[in-house]
């Protein structure tokens, strides 16, 4: 059986080495999570754009569509325009 001086000293050197790979593994996690926020801001972006293309190259119904009011108003203006050609 060993001494109280070797256990001492063999849990002192488990703590420390517990220690050292409880903060290796914190920085790394760190570092990991520094990459994820990277990763998610750089994804955000790619579909921001992706998105801000594909409604420029296919605009929605509704953007493209006139009102019933609008398209009333456009008609009445081109009875007025042919009204004036023929007089």
């Amino acid at each position: 059986m060993s001494n109280p001086q070797q256990q001492l000293s063999s849990l002192t050197d488990a703590v420390s080495r517990l220690l050292d790979a409880y903060t290796g593994l914190k920085d790394r996690n760190r570092e990991l999570q520094q990459r994820l926020e990277a990763t998610e801001e750089a994804l955000n972006k790619e579909r921001q754009d992706n998105s801000h293309i594909h409604n420029q190259s296919y605009p929605s119904p509704q953007d493209s569509s006139l009102t019933a009011s609008e398209l009333d108003a456009l008609v009445e203006e081109i009875d007025n325009c042919i009204a004036l050609l023929k007089s």
